[in-house]
């Protein structure tokens, strides 16, 4: 059976279409993989793409990916509420079909080494392909961002595990690894006040830290001033054990209480079926929605795929 795996790089480029479109362009046309989404934000000034496909065409396109941020994108220019430390910031890949997470680790590895052997960028690695337990959280490695890097010998805690011990003068470093499935999500909140964002945020982390719930959950207060709005962003890491409608659910009666109503919530990326029906499950209370009463999934494969852009 062949393995195939996700891969989502974050590319620190939400304003430029066209170098988003550039960059889609190149990891299409670099490997066997499927582009299945992309998306960029000009708050966040920060693109994620989603590719599927098996090992060699993953690494073929995260390169290429990769080289076309290292070629387009000046660090020292951009600006975005976002965290970043790289052009490309992040790539992270999770096993799918047939490949375990010791292969995606692997398969991370090598991806990190092309990064720092041929565009001369230091590379860290993440999660499931950390090389010390420190690394094992991506705050960790971006604490203080591309500006606290630059400039600097990477030695001692701040030593790349592969590439140079220095950030590249325009395209930084970059974090690389395996890790399982994850659910970017914001809910943008129907006020200014982005010190609301961070209260309800805090209030996230808070209970994460002493086991009072939120267990995976990551969220940082932002303001969007492209629309004039607060926003809520999270990354749900353990989303069997948290998912969207604890989070939505949770958001919507702090924002209550601080006399604020949700405006819209948004997925980055791509969501996995099941994560969805636990949300309807919980929302709506169907005890018994599962997979087998989605239509779609009786339909042979051809006839209920979505079409490939």
């Amino acid at each position: 059976m062949t393995k195939i795996f996700q891969c989502i790089p974050n590319f620190s480029e939400g304003r430029r279409s066209e170098v988003v479109e550039e960059i889609v362009r190149r990891i299409r046309e670099a490997g066997d993989v499927v582009v299945a989404d992309y998306s960029a934000d000009p708050d966040h000034n920060r693109c994620v793409v989603t590719f599927l496909g098996c090992a060699e065409g993953v690494r073929k396109a995260a390169l290429a990916g990769a080289r076309a941020a290292v070629e387009l994108i000046d660090l020292n220019r951009h600006q975005g509420v976002h965290p970043r430390i790289g052009a490309v910031d992040v790539i992270p890949i999770v096993p799918l079909i047939g490949a375990t997470m010791q292969d995606a680790v692997e398969l991370a590895s090598v991806v990190g080494s092309d990064i720092a052997a041929q565009l001369e960028v230091p590379v860290y690695f993440y999660e499931e392909s950390a090389s010390i337990p420190e690394r094992r959280s991506l705050e960790n490695i971006r604490r203080g961002g591309f500006e606290a890097l630059k400039g600097t010998e990477l030695v001692g805690e701040r030593a790349p595990d592969v590439g140079p011990p220095r950030v590249h003068s325009t395209a930084g470093a970059v974090a690389v690894g395996a890790r399982g499935p994850l659910i970017a999500y914001n809910i943008n909140l129907a006020t200014n006040d982005v010190e609301v964002a961070r209260r309800i945020a805090a209030r996230i982390r808070a209970l994460r830290k002493t086991g009072g719930g939120m267990h995976g959950v990551k969220a940082i207060g932002l303001y969007l001033a492209s629309r004039g709005i607060a926003q809520v962003s999270f990354n749900i890491t353990k989303p069997d054990q948290v998912g969207l409608w604890d989070v939505y659910s949770f958001v919507e009666k702090e924002a209550h209480d601080l006399g604020v109503e949700i405006l819209e919530s948004e997925l980055i990326g791509t969501v996995r079926e099941e994560h969805l029906l636990d949300a309807l499950r919980k929302a709506m209370k169907f005890n018994e929605l599962t997979p087998r009463r989605v239509l779609e999934n009786w339909l042979p494969r051809e006839a209920g795929a979505p079409a490939q852009s």
